[in-house]
């Protein structure tokens, strides 16, 4: 009998960013778009996260941290879980990244992070 992934946990976001304060607004604004938010200070702990079961509909990940990238992780997260929207933050503009991932580029005002949000949960629907 083939695995059959569990679908994402529905209005569950996970905010990835090393920088405390970035995430936190980056939380508040998902939480008032009606998101459940957890929180990693890390690739690292965001994989933790994933590996404990979370299962989040969206992914919001800054691109340039310590340790693994956030285009890594965003390409991690895409294999365990293909249906994940994935939003990857980035103050550089030279960085490749998918095309199918939703880059948002920093600095940006909190509409431009909703409106990130509208495209990459609408994607491949």
């Amino acid at each position: 009998m083939a695995s059959v992934s569990p679908s994402p946990q529905p209005h569950v976001a996970l905010v990835v960013d090393d920088e405390p304060g970035v995430r936190m607004c980056t939380a508040d604004v998902l939480l008032d778009m009606g998101y459940e938010v957890v929180e990693a200070g890390s690739a690292e702990e965001a994989l933790a996260e994933l590996d404990r079961g979370l299962q989040p509909s969206l992914l919001v990940t800054d691109h340039l941290m310590p340790g693994m990238s956030g285009a890594d992780l965003a390409r991690e997260v895409i294999a365990r879980d293909p249906q994940t929207a994935v939003i990857v933050v980035s103050g550089y503009t030279n960085v490749e990244l998918d095309p199918a991932l939703v880059r948002l580029s920093k600095p940006f005002r909190l509409n431009d992070l909703r409106e990130c949000v509208v495209a990459a949960t609408s994607r491949g629907s």
